[in-house]
């Protein structure tokens, strides 16, 4: 039987749509909506209304224009792990450092650090001008003097409305969100984030910070659970724990269905 589609519904298909498989997207809209429509009706809405995810071949998707103008705008002198959480906390993903690194590779972007230098192919701004100044001896770089934009470890930037802290030197900087948790709670583990429960990047109020897994992340992002209000949020995070077992006993029942 057809299923009707009603106008929330083919919003969100239109704004999920774009690089996520058929699978994803039907899994996606089956728990928003709590249903249980099969990929098939998901994929024949898409044809007949000319929505494309436009995924690459292979399980590689592509991104977004705005993603990658992201990347290009954010990527020099910032480490990958540094891009990766910064594009994940923009975007409301879950992108590993490998993903990020191949969509770098990609589109040919270059941070023009490796191991903390500048790469021997990026080239200084002052290449070619050996000699010249333009302030008399006085003003010229002794050894071991530090440039005028130096910033002390410590210092703090906004970067696309974030507040970057500077961790170490030369240049090693990691948002301040992160900082604070992992001052109180240790290092972030493995495949995790934090997030603002209250959505406002200028809270650092230990309460404010919640630690979430990247399954976790997509389920609140995909239903809207991430609120104004952090208990709110972590009222959310219940309910996308509970999406999450669903989801899974549901894909259990079916592969043992199918056996």
């Amino acid at each position: 039987m057809a299923h009707r589609f009603t106008p929330e519904q083919k919003a969100f298909l239109k704004e999920h749509v774009k690089g996520r498989s058929n699978k994803e997207l039907t899994e996606m809209f089956n728990n928003r909506f709590s249903l249980q429509l099969k990929v098939a009706h998901i994929q024949n809405y898409k044809g007949k209304n000319g929505l494309r995810s436009e995924l690459l071949s292979g399980s590689e998707r592509t991104y977004t224009d705005e993603q990658i103008a992201f990347l290009r705008e954010n990527v020099k002198g910032r480490s990958l792990k540094e891009l990766t959480e910064m594009f994940n906390a923009r975007f409301g993903l879950n992108k590993s450092t490998d993903q990020i690194s191949n969509t770098k590779n990609r589109y040919g972007l270059k941070s023009g650090i490796t191991g903390g230098q500048f790469e021997k192919s990026h080239e200084p701004w002052n290449k070619g001008l050996k000699g010249i100044c333009t302030g008399g001896k006085e003003t010229q770089f002794k050894k071991g003097q530090r440039p005028l934009n130096y910033r002390p470890v410590g210092s703090e930037r906004i970067t696309d409305d974030y507040v970057m802290v500077k961790v170490a030197d030369p240049r090693t900087w990691k948002m301040k969100h992160v900082v604070v948790w992992e001052k109180e709670n240790g290092p972030v583990p493995k495949g995790y984030t934090v997030i603002f429960g209250d959505k406002n990047r200028r809270n650092f109020e230990l309460n404010n910070l919640i630690l979430v897994s990247r399954e976790q992340l997509a389920r609140l992002n995909q239903n809207h659970l991430i609120a104004d209000d952090a208990e709110l949020t972590k009222t959310g995070l219940i309910i996308a724990d509970i999406y999450s077992k669903i989801g899974k006993r549901k894909k259990a029942a079916k592969s043992k269905g199918n056996r």
